[in-house]
């Protein structure tokens, strides 16, 4: 009777078992509702299109206008023999910054980095820095650290405030024709050539700016910065070539430090992190 009964209850087992199997498939295939099929395409949209911090070097490089306010130096000895100031803006009419940024976005809201700027400064006429009828260029070189805070690393505009300090370093050159006294009520020409280097240190520099995304690994957007320093050293040469006398080397008259804010405005191209 057990031998009989044997085939029986393993079919009826495996009848079971086949039933099982086939009822969790048809529960697997049975079609969502729609519910369900909405929350499951959000969360998947969501998943592929959610943003990702970015991190890695960072380059800018802007175009900017430039001026001054404050004392190139001050309390120095004119060729009159008085004592005198010099102000940037009666020394400059304008400056034309190019400002290069290297850098690493440490989050995707902190970039640290250098800064360095080369601005060919426009001169004006002045008794104390340029005379009238000479040759007058100057030049100024700026670089140093700055710390950067993003507002909207991830936004299509992204605006943010950097804080920064450095060296500046002004140089001069002026050459032209003058007189100098020779003997009582005897003048005679002169050639002279002036090369004057300014230097001291920015002690605090404020950026401000926005990036307007142009693509994934580039934005423009402007850029301003303000920055106060002071010119503590004065150092270089002066040559007078005297009509028959010949060459003889001049002194630079001491000065005391130019305390000054500069200032820019301008336009800025930044390669991104990708």
């Amino acid at each position: 009777m057990s031998t009989m009964n044997s085939p029986f209850r393993w079919t009826l087992s495996l009848a079971v078992a086949l039933g099982v199997v086939t009822s969790a498939r048809a529960q697997d295939s049975e079609p969502l509702t729609e519910t369900e099929t909405e929350t499951r395409t959000t969360t998947v949209t969501t998943e592929q299109v959610k943003p990702q911090g970015r991190t890695g070097p960072e380059f800018a490089v802007s175009g900017n206008v430039g001026f001054g306010a404050g004392y190139v130096y001050k309390d120095g000895l004119s060729s009159a023999g008085t004592v005198e100031s010099l102000k940037i803006t009666d020394s400059a009419k304008v400056s034309i910054p190019v400002i290069v940024e290297v850098g690493f976005r440490a989050t995707p809201k902190f970039y640290l980095g250098v800064w360095g700027s080369w601005e060919e400064v426009f001169t004006k006429e002045n008794p104390l820095s340029c005379p009238t009828g000479f040759d007058c260029s100057t030049q100024q070189w700026r670089f140093g650290p700055e710390v950067r805070y993003h507002l909207s690393p991830m936004g299509s505009f992204d605006p943010w405030i950097g804080l920064g300090v450095g060296m500046e370093f002004l140089k001069s050159h002026v050459q032209g024709t003058t007189q100098i006294p020779v003997a009582p009520g005897v003048v005679v020409p002169a050639e002279v050539d002036t090369r004057v280097t300014d230097k001291g240190p920015t002690f605090a520099r404020i950026t401000l700016g926005g990036d307007v995304r142009l693509s994934r690994a580039l934005s423009l957007g402007p850029i301003i910065t303000a920055s106060i320093g002071s010119y503590t050293v004065r150092t270089g040469t002066q040559t007078l070539n005297i009509t028959g006398v010949g060459e003889r080397p001049g002194t630079l008259a001491n000065v005391d430090d130019g305390f000054h804010g500069l200032f820019t405005v301008g336009l800025r191209l930044a390669i991104l992190p990708l």
